[in-house]
């Protein structure tokens, strides 16, 4: 009996929290409408609707959403003019305001550092569709293609291994809104700069849910011996890693597109934490 009524308390905080993120992407959507700013919903704001018969099954705790670079300030300001609290920005990176929903608001001008992958936030916007059935606002819903490279990159960035198994679900749910074959969205993959951190990411979606489709993109990645050699590295170094630790970060930054660009990126991930202290 206890159980169920811990079970029965925690469905309900699940329940208010969906609510209170659509209304918290609705409410920021039509304030920068009204400066001519679109908005793009990402990761769980978007995934919970997308990947869920129930919304409330995907945990939330806060909300994400995608300007262009060009926009950030300009929102930012909107916002805090209409009771937003900017609480924490870096250098680069997203702004985080305390929201009248209570839910931080993450306001990203990018998915990834500048140094990280080639998913630009332009061109997300260029391939992306005007939506007003999830929200009954106007948003920006990101094609599924570039849904599918964010979930890849993001386990890759944030240091993950196959112990993240609800993240690995998303990816392999993500299968079924692609609409696309696995040699175009392996393509796509390439393009966005995530030929390596897929060649780490794929196989332990397959691994895990047993989704075929992962090994179907899989095999359809570009012959790459050196991404061969780093996502072995990679799937040792990042296996049962402690969060933040100096070895799954390095692993990580290695998987970018090039060993330049790993180089590049992990220089900019230090100067970031260094500004942090």
């Amino acid at each position: 009996m206890a159980q169920t009524t811990v079970n029965r308390h925690a469905g309900r905080r699940r329940a208010a929290t969906s609510l209170a993120a659509d209304a918290l992407v609705t409410d920021v959507a039509e304030k920068l409408a009204r400066a001519g700013i679109s908005v793009m919903p990402v990761k769980g704001a978007l995934l919970q609707h997308w990947l869920y018969d129930d919304p409330t099954e995907r945990p939330l705790t806060d909300v994400d959403l995608l300007v262009l670079p060009q926009d950030l300030e300009v929102a930012v300001e909107r916002l805090e003019s209409a009771g937003y609290c900017s609480v924490a920005r870096a250098s680069f990176g997203p702004v985080v305001l305390r929201t009248p929903f209570g839910l931080a608001l993450d306001l990203h001008p990018s998915l990834f550092d500048a140094a990280r992958y080639r998913l630009r936030t332009e061109a997300l916007f260029a391939r992306s569709t005007e939506d007003t059935g999830l929200y009954g606002v106007v948003v920006r819903v990101p094609a599924p293609l570039d849904v599918y490279a964010h979930l890849i990159g993001k386990f890759g960035s944030d240091h993950l291994d196959r112990s993240a198994t609800g993240r690995l679900d998303e990816i392999a749910r993500m299968a079924g809104w692609i609409g696309a074959s696995a040699e175009t969205v392996a393509q796509h993959l390439v393009r966005c700069g995530m030929r390596r951190v897929s060649r780490y990411v794929l196989p332990l979606v397959h691994q895990v849910t047993n989704e075929p489709f992962a090994a179907q993109v899989h095999a359809c990645l570009p012959l790459d011996p050196i991404g061969q050699c780093v996502a072995a590295i990679a799937s040792s170094s990042l296996h049962g890693a402690p969060a933040l630790s100096r070895r799954g970060a390095l692993a990580a930054h290695l998987l970018n597109d090039s060993l330049p660009r790993a180089a590049r990126s992990g220089t900019r991930a230090l100067f970031q934490r260094v500004q942090r202290r």
